[in-house]
């Protein structure tokens, strides 16, 4: 796995609205490679849909803009970030041959992902049909194995959306996403509107699709044991920004910032009898309205200074895993003029 199939660089995403500006994506960088999947969590508001939005070109115009950054799929950047109308149409035109194809989308709610007046099948060769050079019954053919490796008989080709449960609807909706075998699949909360067990049978699913297709995927979830069970890198995000970025390891093993800490402290644990979860205080930063300085300042418990005279950087605290706090770059820069002063000692 040492090709950077998605890569995101330096994304900045504002949805202007007659009320204001909400800055929704504030310099957001991750990569995956092909097999790999990243979760990307944080609370509700963070940014995540609005990023996966942005990956599929599907931000609502002109409300949504992409401000700056590259979004590169195979190498090719696939965004636009001018206002030029003729550059607009033309990025759109060529997103409409990549969803489906090259990028595939599972929802979080099936029922509303699927049309309740067409055969599912259908639903599943229309994508087949429109990115392919097929006949219409080599496409029911091919919609028909999909449905089969995703666990429903091909029999049931001809029902409709509400004659399957919730746990069969999302299976459709998998099928769909991977029915051109894309390069890189975004699964937007999947098992959130699942019961437990069914939840364990999708995730088993995915998770077996994706070593098959060696499928890149983008993870959006709220619950870290997902992250746990089948992701490979992990990002945390919080008021638009990466605020740690790693491996499942580091994120799990190592948490460093004071946002992911809180995070895991709001667990209930097995281990430990208490009366009441730990919560994090207060609500998220207003997009329309971010502060200068550490956006996590005013919900923080370590909290100091220096926090509120700077917004500061992702710092690589060790290969691989990014942190974005003050603590590290003080240490960062600390380091840096020890290094000096020694490189110097030794020149004279």
């Amino acid at each position: 796995m040492s090709e950077n199939v998605l890569e995101i660089k330096n994304l900045v995403v504002h949805y202007e609205t007659p009320d204001g500006v909400a800055e929704a994506v504030n310099d957001v960088s991750f990569t995956i490679k092909a097999g790999e999947t990243l979760g990307l969590v944080g609370e509700t508001g963070a940014g995540k849909t609005t990023i996966a939005l942005t990956i599929m070109g599907l931000l609502p115009k002109p409300v949504g803009q992409v401000i700056q950054g590259e979004i590169l799929l195979d190498g090719e950047n696939i965004v636009e970030t001018s206002r030029n109308k003729l550059k607009q149409r033309k990025n759109d035109r060529m997103m409409r041959k990549l969803r489906g194809n090259k990028i595939g989308m599972i929802f979080q709610d099936p029922m509303s992902a699927l049309n309740p007046v067409l055969h599912v099948g259908d639903q599943i060769a229309e994508v087949i049909r429109l990115h392919n050079k097929v006949s219409k019954a080599e496409a029911t053919q091919k919609a028909m194995e999909m449905m089969e490796l995703v666990g429903i008989p091909g029999v049931r080709y001809s029902d409709y959306p509400h004659q399957f449960s919730g746990g069969m609807k999302q299976r459709i909706v998998i099928a769909m996403a991977l029915a051109c075998n894309p390069r890189v699949l975004i699964a937007d909360e999947p098992t959130t509107a699942l019961d437990v067990t069914i939840q364990a049978q999708v995730l088993e699913l995915m998770n077996g699709l994706k070593s098959k297709f060696k499928t890149a995927t983008l993870m959006i979830t709220h619950d870290l044991g997902i992250v746990a069970e089948i992701c490979d890198k992990c990002a945390v995000l919080y008021a638009g920004q990466l605020v740690e970025y790693g491996t499942v390891e580091h994120i799990f093993n190592n948490p460093q910032h004071p946002y992911t800490l809180a995070l895991f402290a709001s667990l209930p644990s097995l281990d430990k009898d208490v009366d009441r979860l730990k919560s994090i205080s207060g609500l998220m930063s207003d997009p329309m309205n971010l502060p200068e300085y550490c956006t996590f300042y005013e919900r923080c418990d370590a909290g100091c200074d220096s926090c509120m005279e700077l917004d500061p950087p992702l710092t690589e605290i060790e290969p691989g895993h990014f942190v974005k706090c003050a603590k590290f770059m003080k240490k960062t820069q600390s380091a840096t003029t020890s290094k000096g002063t020694d490189s110097g000692e030794a020149r004279v």
